[in-house]
């Protein structure tokens, strides 16, 4: 069974994201809402996934990614955003990002995009 790790700012999409990923038999070990959540929650569930959103108040994703990165965690990361420039498409070349996605994302496809494997 995949674990996986939901962070995001929008908590009614965090939940919608958690269903879908439990009715795929999926297991949700954490859910959060800002980079530091996602930190912590890599460090201490070592998921397989990390569903993650870039624009979020306090620490944002990119603060996730950089500390992530130091932990030295085998986590395969989805960016979930509504917000994609050039410079946060540049920023993210620095990252092993899995997939990126443009919100509003149907959440079949995040599912789609994990069981691919």
């Amino acid at each position: 069974m995949k674990k996986i790790v939901i962070v995001d700012d929008e908590i009614d999409y965090t939940e919608i994201l958690k269903d879908f990923c439990e009715m795929s038999n999926m297991e949700v070990v954490g859910v959060g809402h800002n980079g530091q959540d996602a930190v912590n929650l890599c460090k201490e569930h070592l998921p397989d996934f990390l569903l993650l959103d870039l624009s979020m108040p306090e620490f944002d994703g990119f603060f996730a990614l950089k500390n992530i990165k130091k932990l030295n965690v085998n986590v395969k990361i989805i960016i979930l955003t509504g917000l994609l420039t050039e410079s946060s498409i540049k920023n993210l070349e620095k990252y092993e990002v899995f997939e990126t996605l443009i919100k509003p994302v149907d959440p079949n496809t995040v599912i789609e995009k994990i069981n691919s494997v």
